[in-house]
């Protein structure tokens, strides 16, 4: 019997045992086996050369949290996201085939809207250092279970849709360049995608992200409170499909032409 690792949970701080932190969760679609390339295997397999990988049986994820926030999370914010995961990758089988820069409608009634995203914060606190989880607030914002309190000043949030069948992506805090009129700005933003679903979170939301659908609005909900809503998503195709490379999307077609 394997022995758990020990540190610190990524979201309460304390230290000890960690349990495995299924991203996302294992019921949304990630019970099968995984094959995670990592550091410089992960740029060989992007290069097409031969890559060692780690085969993970239990899916993808990591030991990042403290059976306690493990638990909790998984009960209180966890079944939303399980529900809609399903049911809007059922839709996607039946739609028409989706192309780049496509922004599909989804109408969902009876959401939990702050049990969705607290459930998308929930995974980002594993990809994020402990500071950056204090720094944000994302600990009280989780261990408090009804609460929305949260500066929304400090991130921005967006969602998308991703391709069936390309890899999944978990990338912490990560600094992206752009090119401007007035020279270079530089975006450090988290990149998790999932299918059917993928998350921006940047920490630098003084720079506009042009991919996505913004989720702030999330977290000004009621919990155990539902909503009605109407869901414009983006899909999106990054410009490698053998390794997903974070941010890195092909360009958005041109409306105006």
């Amino acid at each position: 019997m394997s022995v758990k690792p020990e540190g610190y949970c990524h979201i309460c701080g304390k230290y000890g045992k960690l349990s495995f932190e299924h991203i996302p969760p294992q019921k949304a679609l990630n019970n099968n086996k995984a094959l995670v390339y990592t550091g410089e295997n992960a740029i060989k397999r992007y290069k097409g050369e031969n890559a060692k990988y780690k085969n993970q049986q239990q899916g993808m994820g990591g030991f990042t949290l403290c059976d306690n926030c493990n638990n909790n999370t998984g009960t209180w914010y966890a079944p939303v996201y399980n529900r809609i995961a399903k049911e809007v990758a059922k839709s996607l089988i039946t739609d028409k085939k989706l192309e780049h820069g496509d922004v599909v409608q989804f109408t969902l009634n009876k959401f939990p809207a702050l049990s969705f995203v607290k459930q998308v914060i929930t995974m980002f606190c594993s990809l994020l250092p402990l500071s950056e989880v204090k720094k944000l607030g994302f600990d009280e914002f989780l261990l408090q279970k009804e609460s929305n309190n949260i500066d929304k000043s400090l991130f921005d949030l967006r969602m998308y849709l991703t391709p069936f069948n390309v890899g999944q992506l978990m990338v912490g805090p990560t600094s992206i360049v752009n090119k401007t009129e007035n020279g270079f700005e530089t975006i450090i933003a988290c990149d998790l995608g999932a299918y059917p679903f993928g998350f921006i979170l940047n920490l630098t939301p003084e720079i506009e992200f042009e991919y996505g659908t913004s989720l702030m609005n999330l977290f000004d909900a009621v919990y155990d409170k539902e909503y009605s809503m109407n869901w414009p998503l983006m899909y999106l195709e990054r410009t490698n499909d053998i390794i997903p490379i974070p941010l890195l999307f092909k360009p958005l077609p041109n409306v105006d032409e």
